[in-house]
């Protein structure tokens, strides 16, 4: 892993910890290494955590270690393959995990372009040719660096057997690695409560990062400036930081949004309790780890369907909604 390695701050970090306590928990042996120094001090003591700078110091831990499986949960970065497969011995396997869908930027490559030309004042770039040629490229890239990651490891995790179509539809000679290719969620333990005698408030709710590129926070303002009068008695509770929060602040002061709650980064299990529409406008995920939370507190997510896997969570009017 490469993110700063805190548990609490969603998306690959749960995810990794959870993966970790779950093998931990079936006797085997654990340890999380990782190439960011910050580490949380959040994590089960019983499973060891290595900060590694280079390839040879992650040489000198796998050694150390005896290893017998890799899980490399950057999964999409041929950089890190290359470092792993350098530092491993060949008897040790490669599992490479992939965290978003494989269509991401294909599906959404006029805002990714769009916004990045406009962050370097090259918005005069910013036409249709030019984006067809960039996407060009970009596939092209994927296509090289897929074939060699799936070629090199011993299998290719998703996040969803949907993903698999995603896959072979950007690059279809991987169909002939279908056999290493898999989909499986992401791992979640149900809270054991009963959620019938939980008492809710009119609140809706967004736990996530502060983001416009992939969470779609601006969508998020722009429906609920619509909700703020046509709903008076209800509250929107936001949790989460990012690039993005700023915008998001002004946002509502310069509209009169005066029931919208900022509550930073927390644990956002109270939140969860008390709310009764969790609220998600993601141009894409890999999972949505955050859609099974709310769901566990009685949490009722809403949600547009604009990626594969969402559907394997969340259906259409019987645990949720699926905007179209």
């Amino acid at each position: 892993i490469t993110q700063p390695f805190d548990p609490d701050a969603g998306g690959v970090q749960r995810v990794t910890d959870n993966i970790s306590k779950i093998f931990k928990a079936n006797s085997h042996n654990v340890s999380i290494i990782s190439f960011n120094n910050e580490i949380s001090n959040s994590l089960d003591p019983s499973i060891s955590v290595y900060s590694v700078k280079s390839d040879y110091e992650l040489k000198e831990v796998l050694s150390e270690l005896s290893v017998d499986l890799i899980i490399n949960q950057e999964g999409y970065s041929l950089k890190f393959t290359k470092i792993i497969l350098k530092s491993k011995t060949k008897k040790v396997k490669l599992i490479n995990n992939l965290h978003i869908n494989p269509l991401n930027f294909y599906q959404n490559h006029n805002l990714f372009i769009s916004t990045f030309l406009e962050s370097k004042n090259l918005g005069f770039l910013n036409n249709f040719v030019f984006r067809k040629l960039i996407l060009g490229y970009h596939i092209l890239k994927q296509n090289i660096e897929l074939y060699y990651i799936i070629k090199k490891t011993d299998a290719f995790v998703m996040l969803s057997e949907k993903f698999k179509a995603e896959l072979f539809f950007l690059a279809p000679f991987l169909k002939k690695y279908k056999n290493k290719i898999y989909g499986i969620g992401n791992p979640f333990q149900r809270p054991r409560i009963d959620i019938s005698k939980i008492e809710k408030e009119n609140i809706i709710l967004f736990v996530g990062r502060l983001n416009i590129l992939q969470k779609r926070v601006d969508l998020l303002l722009e429906i609920w400036k619509k909700l703020h009068e046509q709903a008076p008695n209800w509250q929107f509770w936001v949790c989460g930081d990012g690039e993005d929060q700023y915008y998001m602040e002004q946002f509502c002061q310069e509209n009169k949004l005066d029931r919208v709650t900022f509550f930073g980064k927390v644990n956002p299990t109270e939140y969860y309790k008390k709310a009764k529409i969790f609220h998600m406008t993601s141009a894409f995920e890999g999972f949505g780890n955050v859609l099974i939370e709310a769901q566990s507190y009685g949490c009722v997510p809403m949600l547009f369907n604009s990626y594969s896997a969402a559907s394997d969570i969340v259906y259409h009017n019987e645990n949720g909604i699926l905007v179209q």
